[in-house]
């Protein structure tokens, strides 16, 4: 059955028949109506992230999910990462309560190959290229609608958009005018409050929220949170063609780490800052042309001093240590951007962009300098349209880089409407991913106090010579749409060749310790499909992802076996939502991982199945609107998210809002 079941013609299948099954139960009518901006919120909406253009998703050059306010709602996940469960091909992780990972492949704590943008600002970590999602300055009730890309866009975003971007879009500050509080508790030991506060004065339309959360993690680890942000948007419109638009944002926790009973990796707590400010101007020169100019800046920090306990390492008495763990990480980021129609059927979006990363980190890098990497860019991305029903879009990025200097990303697609609703897409576009700072100079070793003296125990070292991965894609896509019917579908066909995988490789001269090398060459093949179908009350959202990981080349017989269960072959999500009357709204949703094995520090998972449900009641209260809310998480028996001691067991949440 096993063999059945990860045979590549089964996973193709499943997934069109879960498409052709949720198209039977409506009748489907060619309806010939063009889109416009105001299409946004329909099935089939129009995307900004893809190549910077507006485009309805069946003219832009790439697959896309959108995740709209409606569905965040509808979930009931109380976490941002969880709202990629809905996403066909990624994967969303929980190494510990307060550390969480997204993937889009080849799936690892570290160094992530997802590209994750907050309104326009990169919010991925130089040092491991990772994303902090629970120290994000960010509430889910700000969140208007997060647009995925499936695939490279490195076209559009340069290097790290490697598998995929995701751009989290917030709400404009006149659509959150008065006052809203939530509170929510439950289990594990959950205290959650969010305030927030909209409105206008001297001509800025403005909001500002402030939110706490706080839980204990899973029973066996030592991974509790406690975080307090504040994030504020203002908006002002200087004349008809001018706008300005300011963000800032910071957050401030506690994370426990570390293992109950170790000695040298002991339960502590790691003291995160996160903050951000951000400026864009925007100007409309005229009809379709449009300019604008974004700075930003963000800062994290962490911070964790902990003391070893004595004992005996064979006939080495090992001493108390303490051990101090700083690391500073600094953005600052400026872009210009130009939007302009040269004809009728010619559209282009292009820019420059110029970056400063700065990184301290004593412990990871052997020494107390300001590592400094600068990467600038210049991109295009063109829509043209030679006849009524193709449309032809290309782009490349130009990027230079300290680490590893120039490189161009190109990409090309064809989209070809062969009838209203019916659209088909082909492509090809390659991508890179440049090394992390600690892939590339890391050296991280821990100098332990003994009864012979201090000794230096390796960790991990980075590989300065180390070229980036490169990924080849290609895709075939039909995509399908029935505004009328409240129906939209497609499915993506692709081939991804992905070329110098970094990894790290095990060592063991005469401590075990990791070195980063190119370990492999990696095809990956698959199908992905993705249904919504909203009709009355009720709205179905599914999607699933079928992947076959095949070892082309493999310098290292341990990573080439990591790498072969990194991306599990199947993976699926349904989230079904019932309105009832005016006042009552249920919701289920399901999810499902075959076996998995991470890259680094996961352990062998076994399939899991996951069923949410939430149930929300509207009310009025003294003229003022409210909603109580239960949400269950996992309905099924206990599932071990990433390690094996991360045990998810039924989580019960209960929420109270009120709107003033």
């Amino acid at each position: 059955m096993k063999a059945l079941i990860d045979h590549p013609f089964c996973g193709i299948l499943f997934s069109i028949f879960g498409m052709l099954f949720t198209a039977g139960a409506v009748a489907v009518e060619s309806v010939n109506t063009p889109l416009s901006e105001q299409d946004f919120y329909s099935d089939m909406p129009m995307v900004l992230t893809v190549s910077r253009l507006v485009q309805p998703i069946a003219e832009a050059p790439a697959a896309v999910t959108v995740i709209d306010r409606e569905m965040i709602r509808t979930s009931g996940f109380r976490d941002l990462s969880d709202v990629f469960r809905l996403v066909p091909g990624f994967y969303v992780g929980l190494f510990s309560g307060n550390e969480h990972l997204v993937s889009g492949g080849l799936n690892n704590r570290f160094f992530g190959r997802v590209q994750v943008l907050l309104d326009g600002k990169s919010v991925y970590t130089p040092m491991f290229g990772q994303v902090p999602w629970t120290a994000l300055p960010l509430a889910l009730e700000d969140i208007e609608r997060i647009e995925v890309t499936r695939g490279p866009n490195a076209a559009t975003y340069g290097a790290n958009a490697f598998l995929g971007v995701i751009n989290i879009i917030t709400r404009h500050p006149v659509q959150d005018q008065g006052v809203l509080v939530t509170s929510r508790i439950g289990a594990p030991d959950v205290a959650d409050g969010l305030v927030r506060m909209g409105g206008a004065v001297g001509g800025w339309d403005y909001r500002v929220t402030l939110s706490h959360k706080q839980d204990s993690g899973f029973e066996l680890r030592n991974d509790s949170q406690h975080t307090d942000s504040v994030s504020a948007r203002g908006d002002f419109r200087i004349d008809n063609h001018n706008s300005l638009q300011v963000q800032l944002g910071y957050t401030g926790a506690a994370f426990g780490i570390g293992y109950f009973g170790s000695k040298t990796d002991g339960p502590r707590n790691q003291q995160v800052q996160s903050s951000f400010q951000q400026l864009v101007w925007r100007q409309a020169v005229g009809p379709d042309d449009e300019m604008s100019l974004q700075f930003y800046h963000t800062y994290n920090v962490n911070h964790e001093v902990f003391t070893t306990i004595p004992f005996l390492n064979g006939a080495l008495p090992i001493l108390a240590t303490v051990i101090r763990n700083d690391l500073d990480a600094e953005r600052f980021d400026l872009e210009f951007q130009r939007n302009q129609r040269l004809t009728p059927t010619l559209r282009l979006a292009w820019g420059l962009s110029s970056r400063l990363d700065q990184v301290h980190a004593p412990l990871y890098l052997g020494n107390e300098q300001t590592q400094k990497t600068q990467l600038h860019r210049a991109f295009f991305n063109a829509e043209w349209r030679p006849a009524t029903d193709w449309v032809v879009n290309t782009g490349a990025a130009l990027e230079r880089n300290d680490i590893t200097g120039t490189d161009l990303s190109p990409r090309l697609a064809l989209s070809y409407h062969l009838a209203p609703g019916h659209t088909i897409r082909a492509g090809i576009s390659r991508a890179l991913r440049t090394p992390t700072v600690l892939e590339d100079i890391g050296s991280y070793s821990v100098r332990i106090n003994t009864a012979i003296g201090p000794i230096s125990v390796p960790r991990f070292f980075g590989n300065a010579s180390l070229p980036p991965e490169k990924i080849t894609s290609h895709e075939l896509a039909y995509l399908f749409d029935a505004p009328i019917q409240g129906f939209s579908a497609d499915v993506r066909f692709y081939v991804d060749r992905v070329r110098n995988v970094i990894a790290p490789v095990k060592v063991i001269a005469p401590f075990e310790y990791f070195v980063f090398q190119n370990a492999a060459d990696v095809t990956t093949k698959g199908v992905q499909t993705q249904v919504r179908w909203h009709v009355g009350g009720s709205q179905l959202n599914f999607s699933h992802a079928y992947t076959k990981t095949i070892i082309d080349r493999s310098f290292n017989n341990a990573v080439a076996e990591d790498l072969q269960y990194a991306t599990p072959s199947h993976t699926a999500s349904a989230l079904l939502s019932h309105r009832f009357g005016s006042t009552i709204e249920a919701s289920l949703g399901y999810y499902y991982v075959s076996l998995l094995e991470p890259i680094g520090d996961g352990d062998r998972l076994k399939i899991h199945r996951r069923l949410d449900a939430r149930l929300a009641h509207d009310f009025h209260l003294a003229g003022q609107r409210g909603q109580a809310a239960v949400v269950f998480q996992n309905l099924f028996k206990p599932y071990t998210e990433y390690r094996n001691d991360n045990e998810f067991k039924l989580r019960v949440l209960a929420t109270l809002s009120m709107e003033f």
